[in-house]
């Protein structure tokens, strides 16, 4: 994938970890609707707003207005930025940054290729861009972003870690 539509759900994590950057390190192009945006501005703590504004503001991301859903297609039950990443996707042709369960299905029956924060973290321990994965999801469990009993193991095996 060189290019990535970003859901708020990472970009928080990522806030949260201070490693904005990974998503352009790893992808480059990374999209981010003006409803994802929104989102993050009202979702997340002051410090968490102030890291994704500098982002933007230091081109880690590109800011674009939201695209209509597709004709012809079912739209799915999801929040309000969910349903604009995945348009923004099928229109882009770009995978989609997200964690939440119930989008990543929905982008996987579109034929949309999916990551994560925790495949982001995978990837950034093996470039040599991160030493260890435990401590941040460790920190993003105390900051009170879930990532699943099966999947917090699923990836500490992955990196060496378990």
């Amino acid at each position: 994938m060189n290019c990535v539509v970003a859901d708020a759900g990472p970009l928080i994590a990522l806030a949260k970890l201070e490693l904005l950057d990974l998503p352009s390190r790893t992808f480059g192009k990374i999209l981010v609707p003006q409803t994802v945006l929104d989102e993050c501005r009202e979702q997340v703590y002051s410090r968490d707003t102030m890291l994704i504004g500098e982002a933007v503001n230091n081109g880690l991301f590109e800011i674009r207005a939201d695209v209509p859903w597709p004709e012809g297609l079912r739209e799915p039950r999801l929040d309000a930025g969910e349903i604009a990443a995945l348009a923004m996707a099928l229109q882009s042709h770009a995978g989609l940054l997200i964690d939440e369960a119930r989008g990543r299905r929905e982008a996987v029956k579109l034929g949309i290729k999916v990551v994560g924060v925790c495949g982001l973290l995978l990837f950034a321990k093996r470039e040599g861009w991160i030493a260890e994965v435990m401590p941040l999801l460790d920190h993003l469990r105390i900051s009170g972003y879930y990532i699943s009993p099966a999947l917090r193991e699923s990836v500490l095996l992955q990196s060496g870690e378990a």
